[in-house]
């Protein structure tokens, strides 16, 4: 689940971004840097993976 809404939704309530990130076990520098528009290379590699996947089943059809 993508919590980072959630942390959004607090600070544009003006609450605090810490308190919201250590409430949804997230770091603050991870919040930070999806606002970035900075993919992690996790979600890098999971895109590739996804389009590899459907590119093998597709011929599998």
């Amino acid at each position: 689940m993508n919590v980072y809404p959630f942390i959004e939704a607090e600070k544009a309530g003006k609450h605090n971004v810490k308190r919201a990130c250590e409430l949804f076990k997230v770091s603050r520098s991870a919040y930070y840097r999806q606002k970035s528009g900075v993919k992690s290379r996790r979600l890098r590699v999971d895109v590739q993976l996804t389009e590899r996947i459907t590119a093998v089943g597709s011929v599998a059809l």
